[in-house]
């Protein structure tokens, strides 16, 4: 492979609609929940509509305020309307996608370069309370 075509595809963004569909939703509603916050709305009445439940919406606003507490970086949201997601969107995604499977080492492997251990238990506890909140019958 072609140095130029490996550099490209390494840099390449996901797209939105490529992800789990768990995984796209809470990137969507983070992009949202971004949004609100700079133009002094609250998300919630979207989060509750969204997630289906009030327990959900709440708790996702938590992986949300986890995130702004411990990612070291300034989170890279894309626009609301891209359909790439940025980087630190797809790691998101991934976080997701380990939460919702319980698995607490892949999370790790995933998050462990970026974030100390006290950081990463907060996001992977405040996803597993907002998974565990999203389950068929819980309102």
């Amino acid at each position: 492979m072609e140095s130029s075509s490996l550099i490209r595809r390494l840099a390449e963004q996901a797209l939105v609609r490529d992800l789990p569909v768990g995984a796209a939703q809470a990137v969507l509603a983070l992009r949202y929940c971004i949004l609100c916050r700079r133009s002094e709305r609250d998300p919630m009445p979207e989060l509750e509509r969204r997630w289906g439940n009030i327990l959900a919406a709440r708790r996702y606003r938590l992986v949300v305020e986890a995130i702004g507490h411990c990612w070291p970086d300034p989170f890279a949201v894309a626009p609301p309307c891209c359909p790439r997601v940025s980087f630190d969107e797809a790691l998101l995604a991934d976080m997701v996608g380990a939460a919702a499977d319980g698995d607490r080492a892949r999370f790790d492997r995933l998050s462990s370069d970026l974030l100390g251990g006290d950081g990463r238990e907060m996001i992977f506890v405040a996803l597993e309370n907002f998974i565990r909140a999203r389950a068929p019958g819980r309102v």
